[in-house]
C-alpha cells in the first residue's frame, strides 16, 4: 500500500498515462504517415517496439527524478519544503487532459475524414489492379490480384427428409454465390467448378487449390414444412480455421433475406468494399414460396444441361411464373433457357428462341430494372439479331451489374469474338478460366480465339488441357484444325481416325478438311458428298449451317457452296454470323480476302449486317496493327 502511494507521490502513476496517451498519438499519426511517404512497412513495427521498450526507462526516470522550481533534480536531493508534487501534478494532469484532446480529435478527423479517403483510394487501387491483371489474363494473375478475396460456395447439404429437396439446397447455394459475385473485389468461384465437389469427401485445402481460391463457403440447409433453418460457414483454405459461422432460422418466405444476411456478412469476412457493390438495395419479393422452390428447381435442371433438362427447366420455370407473375428473376431465368435450347435440344430453332426470350428479359426488367441475367439475354438476342450497337450497349450493362457472374462474362467474351475485338475476348475468357478453372469449355473458347489470332500452337496447348479436364470429342476435334495450319498431316489424321468410329455430321467435318488440306481430292469429293446427304441431321449432331460455310471457306474447298451456307445461316440467324471468317491460314480474315466472288462478298455486304461488319473490320485491322 505504502508503494502505491510513493508511486502517486512522485507522480509515476500520471507519468504512466502521460507515456501511454502519447505512444498511442504517435502510433496513430505514424500509421497515416509513413506510408504517405513510402516508408517500409516494418518502419511503423519498429516505432511500435521502440515506444514499448521505452516505457520502462521513463518510468525508472520519473520514479528517481522530480521537477522543482529549481529544475530537475533527483527525488533524494528534493527537501520536503521544496517539492512541487501538487504543482508538478497539476502540471502533467493538464498535460495528460491536452495529450487526450489531441488524440481524440486526431481520432475523430482519422474516422470522418481520413479513413473515407483511404478506403475510396484502396477501393480504386484494387480496381486498378484487378483491371490489370484481366488485361493481362491468366489464372496466377486474376488470383494474385485479389489476394485473400477470393471464395468458392460449395453446394449446401440436404438436410430435409425429402432427397427431393436436393435441387433447393443447390439452389440455395447458388443464389448466394450469385449475389457474392456481384461484389467487383471478389473473385468468385463459378458452380460449375465449385459444384464439382459436391458428394465428394475432399479437404477444404485440395479444393482451395484446385480452385485458386483463399476461402470456401459450405453448409446445410434443412427445410420442413414453411420452416428454414440454413447453416453457412466460411473457412480459410489454407488453415482450414473458421473464420465465421451462424445459423440462420426463418420463415421459408424470407430466404432472400436470409441469402442476402449471408453474403453480406461473408463479404465484411472477407473485408471487401460494400461501396463498389451495385445499387439493388430492394429484395425481390415473392408471393408464394413453391414459386421460389420451383425457380430453384429451374436453375438446377438448366445448369446440367442433359438430355431434356433444358426442356424440364423451362416448365419449371413456367411454374414459378404462372404462381408468382412478378418474379423478375423467373423471368429471365426462363428467357436465357430458351436461348440456350437450341444448342441442346431440338425443341425450337434459333429465331423462335430468340423472339420468346426477348419477351422473357424485356419483363424482367421491367420489374427489375437492375437484373442483369435480362440484360444478358437481351444483349445475346442483339447479337443473334446482327444488332451489335444494342449488344454491346447491354453487355456492358449486364457487365456492370455482375463483373463476378461467369455466365455475363462468358456470352459477353463470345460477342468479342464474333467481331473479331481478338485481345478483348482473349482477356475474357482469361478471366473467366480464372473463375471457373473445372471446365473444359473456357479453355476451348480460348483456343478458338487463339487460332483467330493465328497463335496454333498455343490454341493446341489449350484443347489439351480441355482435354485433361474432360472435353472429349469436342475438344479432340478442336485440334485439328491447328495441326493442319502448322502442316502436321500425320497428327491431324490420327485424331480424325481416333474419334471417328461413327460418321456422324461433326465427324465429316473434320474429315473433309483433313482430305483438303492432305490434297486427296478423290476421298474429298466422296466425303463432301456425305457431309451433304447428311444435312437434315446437322442440328442433331451439334452442327450449324455457319460450321459448314466455314468449312468451305477456310480450306477454300467450295466457295459458292459456302456462300449458300452462309446465307442460310443468316436468314435463320446464327450464333456468331462471322463463323466463316474466323479459320484462314494466319487466323481471321476479311470477306475479300478468302474469295473475291461477287456472291461470296454480297452475303457480308448485305444491310442487315452492317453494324456487325464495321465492328468487325475495324476491330480485325486493329489487331493487325497491334492495337
Amino acid at each position: 500500500m505504502r508503494f502505491f502511494e510513493e508511486l502517486k507521490r512522485r507522480n509515476v502513476l500520471r507519468m504512466a498515462g502521460l507515456y501511454l496517451v502519447g505512444a498511442w498519438f504517435v502510433v496513430q499519426v505514424a500509421g497515416t504517415l509513413l506510408p504517405a511517404f513510402d516508408f517500409p512497412s516494418w518502419a511503423l513495427r519498429v516505432a511500435i517496439v521502440v515506444l514499448a521498450i521505452g516505457f520502462v526507462p521513463a518510468m525508472v526516470f520519473s520514479w528517481v527524478f522530480e521537477l522543482t522550481p529549481g529544475g530537475l533534480k533527483r527525488e533524494k536531493d528534493v527537501e520536503r519544503g521544496e517539492s512541487i508534487m501538487p504543482h508538478t501534478g497539476r502540471m502533467l494532469d493538464r498535460t495528460i487532459m491536452v495529450a487526450l484532446a489531441l488524440a481524440l480529435g486526431y481520432f475523430a478527423f482519422d474516422k470522418f475524414v481520413l479513413a473515407p479517403r483511404r478506403d475510396a483510394l484502396e477501393q480504386q487501387q484494387t480496381t486498378e489492379k484487378l483491371a490489370e491483371a484481366r488485361k493481362q489474363g491468366g489464372v496466377d494473375a486474376l488470383v494474385q490480384s485479389n489476394g485473400d478475396r477470393s471464395i468458392a460456395v460449395l453446394p449446401f447439404l440436404n438436410m430435409s427428409s425429402d432427397p427431393a429437396q436436393e435441387f433447393f439446397s443447390e439452389g440455395i447455394a447458388e443464389e448466394i454465390l450469385n449475389q457474392l459475385a456481384q461484389f467487383p473485389d471478389l473473385m468468385v468461384a463459378a458452380r460449375t467448378s465449385a459444384f464439382q465437389f459436391n458428394g465428394k469427401n475432399l479437404d477444404v485445402a485440395d479444393i482451395g487449390r484446385k480452385l485458386n481460391v483463399a476461402h470456401v463457403l459450405e453448409g446445410s440447409v434443412r427445410k420442413q414444412g414453411t420452416r428454414l433453418r440454413i447453416t453457412a460457414q466460411l473457412i480459410k483454405t489454407t488453415t482450414g480455421f473458421h473464420l465465421w459461422s451462424q445459423t440462420f432460422e426463418r420463415d421459408a418466405g424470407d430466404v432472400f433475406k436470409v441469402q442476402d444476411e449471408i453474403s453480406t456478412a461473408i463479404a465484411k469476412a472477407l473485408q471487401a468494399k460494400l461501396s463498389g457493390r451495385p445499387a439493388s438495395p430492394a429484395l425481390p419479393k415473392i408471393a408464394d414460396p413453391t414459386a421460389y422452390d420451383d425457380y430453384l428447381q429451374a436453375r438446377t435442371l438448366v445448369a446440367r444441361r442433359l438430355g431434356d433438362s433444358i426442356t424440364q427447366g423451362i416448365a419449371a420455370y413456367d411454374r414459378a411464373i404462372a404462381r408468382d407473375p412478378s418474379y423478375s428473376a423467373a423471368h429471365s431465368g426462363r428467357a436465357l433457357a430458351l436461348m440456350l435450347a437450341p444448342l441442346y435440344t431440338g425443341s425450337m430453332t434459333l429465331p423462335q428462341a430468340a423472339a420468346l426470350a426477348l419477351t422473357g428479359s424485356e419483363q424482367a426488367l421491367l420489374l427489375d430494372a437492375n437484373n442483369a441475367e435480362a440484360y444478358l439475354v437481351r444483349a445475346m438476342v442483339h447479337s443473334i439479331r446482327f444488332e451489335e450497337v444494342a449488344a454491346r450497349a447491354d453487355f456492358e450493362r449486364a457487365l456492370s451489374l455482375a463483373p463476378g457472374n461467369v455466365e455475363v462474362l462468358n456470352f459477353a467474351g463470345d460477342n468479342l469474338e464474333s467481331v473479331a475485338n481478338l485481345r478483348g475476348a482473349e482477356r475474357m475468357k482469361r478471366q473467366v478460366m480464372a473463375l471457373d478453372p473445372l471446365s473444359f469449355v473456357h479453355p476451348m473458347d480460348l483456343a478458338y480465339i487463339l487460332n483467330m489470332q493465328g497463335r496454333f500452337r498455343e490454341a493446341l496447348a489449350m484443347n489439351e488441357r480441355a482435354i485433361q479436364l474432360g472435353g472429349g470429342r469436342r475438344a479432340y476435334g478442336a485440334m485439328i484444325g491447328p495441326y493442319l495450319r502448322l502442316g502436321d498431316i500425320d497428327k491431324a489424321r490420327a485424331i480424325v481416325t481416333s474419334f471417328c468410329e461413327t460418321e456422324d455430321s461433326f465427324c465429316l467435318i473434320a474429315r473433309v478438311a483433313l482430305l483438303a488440306a492432305a490434297g486427296e481430292q478423290r476421298e474429298l469429293d466422296l466425303a463432301k458428298a456425305k457431309l451433304e446427304v447428311s444435312r437434315p441431321a446437322w442440328l442433331a449432331d451439334g452442327v450449324f449451317p455457319e460450321d459448314v460455310a466455314a468449312l468451305y471457306a477456310n480450306y477454300s474447298i467450295d466457295i459458292p457452296k459456302a456462300t449458300a451456307a452462309a446465307l442460310e445461316s443468316l436468314q435463320g440467324a446464327c450464333y456468331q454470323a462471322t463463323t466463316p471468317l474466323h479459320g484462314g491460314p494466319q487466323g481471321a480474315r476479311m470477306p475479300e480476302e478468302v474469295s473475291q466472288d461477287p456472291e461470296w462478298l454480297s452475303v457480308w455486304n448485305d444491310p442487315k449486317l452492317r453494324e456487325t461488319m464495321i465492328a468487325y473490320r475495324a476491330n480485325l485491322a486493329a489487331f493487325r496493327k497491334g492495337e
